[in-house]
């Protein structure tokens, strides 16, 4: 049999150790990713992602000329859209149908959520 004898403040120090590594983790996350960005994050290409994401209704941010995305609207948008998806159309470019069918709204319509910042000093 075992006998292991472990120190409390070794413990201690290495749950804290831990804890503050992950906290560290965390903080260094960004808050927007670019459109360059956004295609590694997802690993396809930027065509992709404007005909098959934003065209179905992607949230995005514009400053100037530039395209924002916050990393949490884009986990919820795909949450979302995966869970409408049945077995027999999983495919993205079909998304769009599938809304309408479902809900009888056109993506890209006024319900589409966009801003632009380019008015406002960052």
């Amino acid at each position: 049999m075992l006998d292991i004898k472990v120190d409390e403040n070794t413990i201690k120090m290495l749950v804290e150790k831990a804890i503050s590594d992950r906290v560290d983790e965390i903080v260094k996350q960004k808050y927007f990713l670019t459109y360059n960005e956004l295609s590694s994050y997802l690993n396809i290409s930027k065509p992709i992602i404007e005909e098959r994401l934003i065209k179905s209704g992607l949230p995005y941010y514009r400053v100037g000329s530039k395209y924002l995305f916050k990393r949490d609207e884009i986990d919820d948008f795909l949450d979302n859209m995966t869970a409408m998806m049945t077995t027999t159309n999983r495919d993205i470019k079909f998304f769009n149908k599938l809304v309408e069918s479902t809900t009888g709204e056109k993506k890209g319509s006024s319900a589409e959520k966009r801003t632009t910042f380019s008015s406002l000093a960052l």
